[in-house]
């Protein structure tokens, strides 16, 4: 018998499903925190953001001389929140691909300034706004069975 089973009760039933993407924006909506994902020099890299979503995009800051900056344009990226509740064994997870590149227009320049309230959590200055036009939407979640 191993650990992970003993920990997570034996024979504990879960259920899982996808999530509608409605229901991936709300969430996505309400988290404002996650993960980007990006290749860099060859390698998966993937970093802990703040974003907003605003008119069916993504945007978030970045450093102007960091790994980001410097990886874009790109296709194939992607963006994931999540929530877990390891008491109950439940949890979501939303996740949102497309392309991301450097947003250089000055009137949404203007209109982003005036959203993104939070500073990013990353040290030195985050003045790079990036958008994620997804091209892709999936989430799940998973809870204990009744």
């Amino acid at each position: 018998m191993s650990d992970l089973n003993v920990s997570y009760g034996l024979g504990a039933r879960h259920e899982d499903h996808e999530l509608a993407e409605e229901r991936c924006w709300a969430l996505l909506g309400a988290s404002g925190v996650g993960r980007f994902g990006f290749v860099h020099e060859g390698r998966v890299a993937v970093y802990p953001i703040g974003y907003i979503v605003l008119h069916g995009s993504i945007f978030f800051r970045t450093s102007r001389e960091g790994s980001i900056a410097k990886s874009l344009p790109q296709a194939g990226v992607s963006i994931q929140t999540d929530s877990t509740q390891p008491s109950v064994q439940a949890g979501w997870s939303v996740l949102i691909s497309g392309e991301a590149a450097v947003v250089e227009d000055s009137e949404e320049l203007t209109r982003l300034h005036g959203h993104m309230q939070n500073e990013p959590w990353a040290g030195g200055i985050r003045d790079l706004f990036v958008r994620l036009d997804p091209q892709q939407v999936s989430g799940r979640q998973v809870y204990l069975a009744k």
